[in-house]
Order: C-alpha cells, then structure tokens, then sequence
C-alpha cells in the first residue's frame, strides 16, 4: 500500500512536465556585460549591453549589425518583438528610442518632464503610444510619442490600492498591460487601465510571452502559465545551463544568462510541439 502511495505522488509531481529531456546541441553567443535581450519576428535577436549599445545576431549566433546611441547608458527596456519597430528605454537617461528592423532610429527623445516627472518603466503599444509608469505621481501614462501629449492617465494608487507599487517591469500584449511589482506577482490591466487580474507567480526575469502564455524560469524549469486558464506546464532545462532569462518563438527556444546566450532550434527540443 505505502509503495502505492508512493507511486501516486510520483506520478502527480511529473504532471504537467516533459520527460523528454533531449535538447539538441544549441548555437552559444558568448556576451560578456549583456545588459536585455529581445527577438524579432523573423528570428533575430537584439541584444544590448550595460552602456546600452545595441546589437543584431541571426538564428545561427553572427553578428550582422549594432547600434551605438550618442549618449550612454543602459536599457531598462528593449522590444524587437512588434512587427516593424524596435522599442528601448533607458530610465537613467530618461530617454526613448524607436528603430527600424535595421536598427536605424527613426524617433528617440528625452521623456517630456512638462507631462512625465520621473518614468521608472516604459514599453511600446499599439497606435504610436507608450505606457510609462510615472513614479513621482505614481500613475500610469499612455504618450503619444508622435503628438506629444498624454492621453490617457490612470493613478495606480487607486486602482492598485493594496500594492508597493514597486514596478520592475512592463508590457503590452493582445491589448493588455503587464505590469510585474517586487515581491507581488504580475498583475494585468487592460489597454484603459484598469484592474483585471493578478498572476500567481513571483516573476524575476523580464517578462516574456509565447502566444497565449507567460513563460518563464523557475529553477531547473522552464514554465508557461496560461493567461486565460491559469494552467501550468512546465519543461526542465539542461543540467548544464545556468541561464537567468527565457525567450521563445516559433523556431528557437533561447536561454541567456548576463554573459552568454544559448539558442536552440525549437524542433531539437521539448518544445517542438508547443
């Protein structure tokens, strides 16, 4: 009976994870000082470093491209993942960047001090606006970066009245906004601001989605949680990666840590049929 039991809980811990454990060999991007990583929809892959140079690789780990803004300073956002801009924000310089696909800017200013007082965090949404969480009022601001003007302002001292507000992270996806607060969990707004819903998971990496999920590393695992249903199902990663960050689309799984990047083919993994 006790082997029986024993049997049972084994099998309920392995719900949910693969047990195919074969990963292939992976592309490696050596990157000592990597500061962010994002992914375009056609499979390249930006990286920053700490003074917030910016470069391109392809799939297979060559560099093809970089970047180097006038004045230095480390991102705290970069977005490949819209389908023609790149988006990245530094909250030391207070300032913003939009680039094309080949990392050209074709817009890049300070954060307006008349409108935003002190932008912590800020990402790309759709119709030419960025969300900025302002923290010396602590709302949250829709700029239309284009116009030059607010247009939209939520307190999130209100509609978040429970919260630190610490906010250490955001985006925009499928016309909701993530925002992930130390110590709480992601909390999810939808594109007026408002309150919908509070994600169970303490997240500290950089957010990141593959179609309907949030994926993410916890532990030896990597995991996505479902947005609509809350389920979890998880992958354990190889042994022999240390990687700190998750980024997945539909041909790569990538793995990165601050001073190295593993790609993996998505076909070769776990994954392939995710």
């Amino acid at each position: 009976m006790k082997n029986l039991i024993f049997l049972f809980s084994f099998l309920i811990t392995l719900q949910g994870y693969s047990q195919d454990n074969d990963w292939g060999i992976p592309v490696e991007i050596n990157f000592s000082r990597l500061g962010l990583l994002s992914l375009d929809n056609q499979g390249f892959i930006f990286i920053s470093d700490l003074e917030g140079n910016l470069y391109q690789y392809d799939k297979i780990g060559t560099r093809i491209n970089n970047f180097s803004p006038h004045r230095q300073g480390a991102l705290t956002q970069l977005e490949a993942a819209w389908t023609v801009n790149i988006f990245t924000f530094s909250a030391d310089l207070q300032e913003y960047r939009i680039l094309d696909r080949f990392i050209n800017p074709v817009a890049e200013n300070r954060i307006p001090l008349q409108l935003i007082t002190l932008a912590k965090v800020a990402t790309l949404g759709n119709n030419n606006i960025i969300w900025v969480f302002d923290e010396a009022d602590l709302s949250l601001k829709q700029f239309d970066y284009r116009q030059g003007r607010i247009t939209q302002n939520q307190p999130l001292n209100l509609v978040l009245a429970q919260s630190s507000l610490d906010i250490v992270d955001i985006r925009e996806y499928q016309n909701m906004v993530f925002l992930n607060i130390e110590e709480e969990g992601v909390y999810v707004l939808d594109n007026q601001g408002n309150f919908l819903q509070q994600l169970p998971i303490n997240l500290n990496q950089k957010i990141s989605f593959w179609k309907d999920e949030l994926s993410y590393l916890e532990g030896d695992d990597l995991v996505f949680l479902n947005l609509k249903n809350k389920n979890k199902t998880a992958f354990s990663i190889p042994e022999n990666i240390q990687a700190k960050n998750v980024i997945v689309d539909g041909n790569s799984v990538i793995l990165y840590s601050q001073d190295k990047i593993w790609v993996f083919p998505k076909n070769q993994t776990p994954l392939k049929d995710k």
